[in-house]
């Protein structure tokens, strides 16, 4: 799914209304029908009041509309206006006309003091909509700031009032518990730091016409079930384990062979024909217990030491538990310059990278490498907000020829080409040691099955978190570990082939 910047919004608004074509007054009207169906269907009890905030713009204009049409289906509603715009738009107006015109909706013009709220209310806020962009201050900073102090449930219209449709909030935003918003998720609710304002939403389709979004080149996507279809290969029936690939794992090390256990293991439940694990002698049995499927090569006594591997007919995996002897930087630097297939790079191998940072120039050109954020700061440096971080990513991918897996809630790949995409799968259960290692065989197994390396992040990346939703249908959070994930493999992977 595209994302889109309030620009772009705007411009997708004025080209249904030209070419479908419909009144500005009348998409604001399917706009707010949209709205006002989520909500029966979620707030059923017609008795509680429902205060509906709204500005003097098109928001406030979509407010006004939703006052009527919750009225005409039996709810208590009370209408609080704040004009604090120097003028009202056409269409606010007509709804405003509209409302009054029924005399029986209590309707309050508010100029300096904020109203008392009744606390069983339900708050809706249509203050103001995608177009902000500048920090809220004055009067209008002093509402937000006292809606944000009552305990009334808060759904906000389109965005919560005060935040900006891409980029971090910039002063006082509505913190809302929900956000009902028009077509498309705004770029905003992905911020770790807008999380406050947005912790959960929902989209309504209000009929914008699909011409315009096929039609436009975007930089930034969600990852949902239409992006995975379009990426996902099916098997047919006389393909054999030759035709999917032979990934080489190479991870371990003393005190850490679990990792190359769970990435190996994740990387056969991920669909790869053939792997074989390089790990040190001191984890061969425990190799051959916990995956007994693998072919296993020794790649040093307790650590990966093997100077002159020959893996050109493989997909490499590397740097899960890898560690950090001086041997094994050797034995790292020295694969990278020999091998000229693209890897997927992890852990302890960013962190090699991390002390010569000139190893950047020497691996494989569409290579992915997978950071979690202390990682990526050792090797790219610190950014100050997560839009600095994410636009630093997207510059390192695009400078150094990688496919950049920034792990995190809503993980980001950012790829070769500059476009950002960002996942819908996944829950704070998996912040857990190993998830990361697992994500790791899951992408190796894909690039290893012939996956373009961009789909292959983007697929594991989404399989990944199907994975660990699934498995809390029967861990919690607390409980959910990086075996589960893996556990969990076959019913995303089985979820994935339903969308294709």
């Amino acid at each position: 799914m595209k994302l889109l910047t309030g620009k772009q919004i705007k411009e997708w608004d004025q080209f249904t209304i030209k070419n479908e074509p419909i009144s500005s007054l009348d998409l604001m009207e399917r706009a707010s029908l949209s709205f006002v169906q989520w909500f029966v269907s979620n707030y059923k009890d017609t008795s509680i009041p429902i205060l509906i905030f709204c500005g003097n713009g098109n928001n406030g204009g979509d407010g006004l509309a939703i006052a009527r049409l919750l009225r005409d289906r039996f709810y208590e509603v009370h209408v609080f206006i704040f004009k604090f715009a120097n003028s009202d738009t056409t269409d606010f107006t007509e709804n405003l006309h509209r409302l009054e015109g029924l005399g029986d909706v209590e309707v309050n013009f508010i100029e300096n003091l904020m109203p008392k709220i009744q606390p069983s209310g339900i708050i809706v806020d249509a203050l103001l909509g995608t177009g902000i962009n500048k920090p809220v201050d004055g009067f209008l900073k002093d509402i937000i700031m006292e809606i944000n102090q009552l305990m009334n449930t808060k759904i906000s219209i389109d965005i919560p009032s005060g935040l900006p449709s891409e980029g971090e909030a910039i002063g006082a935003s509505i913190c809302a518990d929900v956000t009902f918003t028009f077509q498309i998720p705004k770029q905003s609710f992905f911020l770790r730091s807008n999380y406050m304002y947005c912790p959960k939403w929902f989209v309504g389709d209000i009929g914008l016409l699909p011409k315009y979004l096929d039609e436009l080149e975007t930089e930034v996507f969600f990852i949902d079930s239409k992006e995975i279809s379009n990426i996902y290969k099916y098997r047919t029936k006389y393909q054999h384990k030759g035709n999917f690939g032979h990934a080489a794992i190479i991870a371990g090390s003393k005190g850490k062979i679990g990792a190359s256990l769970l990435t190996t293991k994740s990387c056969l439940r991920s669909g790869v024909g053939l792997v074989t694990a390089y790990i040190p002698a001191i984890g061969q049995n425990a190799l051959i217990n916990f995956v007994p499927e693998a072919m296993s090569c020794i790649s040093g006594d307790d650590c990966f030491d093997v100077l002159d591997l020959d893996l050109s007919t493989f997909t490499i995996g590397i740097g899960p538990g890898l560690g950090l002897a001086e041997k094994t930087i050797e034995a790292f630097e020295n694969l990278l310059k020999n091998n000229k297939q693209p890897m997927v790079i992890d852990a302890d191998a960013i962190n090699i990278i991390a002390l010569n940072i000139d190893l950047l120039e020497v691996i494989p050109p569409f290579s992915i490498i997978t950071p979690h954020p202390k990682e990526f700061e050792r090797l790219f440096g610190r950014a100050e907000t997560d839009v600095a971080k994410f636009d630093l990513a997207r510059t390192m991918a695009m400078k150094h020829k990688l496919h950049i897996v920034l792990k995190g809630a809503h993980t980001r790949i950012f790829t070769a080409c500059g476009k950002e995409y960002i996942n819908s799968t996944g829950n704070p259960g998996m912040a857990t040691a190993g998830s990361g290692d697992v994500l790791t065989g899951i992408i190796t197994a894909l690039l290893a099955q012939g996956y373009d390396p961009k789909n292959a992040a983007i697929l594991g990346v989404y399989v990944h978190g199907l994975a660990g939703d699934v498995a809390l249908d029967k861990q919690s959070h607390e409980s959910l570990c990086a075996s589960d994930i893996i556990d969990n493999l076959g019913a995303a992977f089985k979820s994935v082939a339903g969308f294709a």
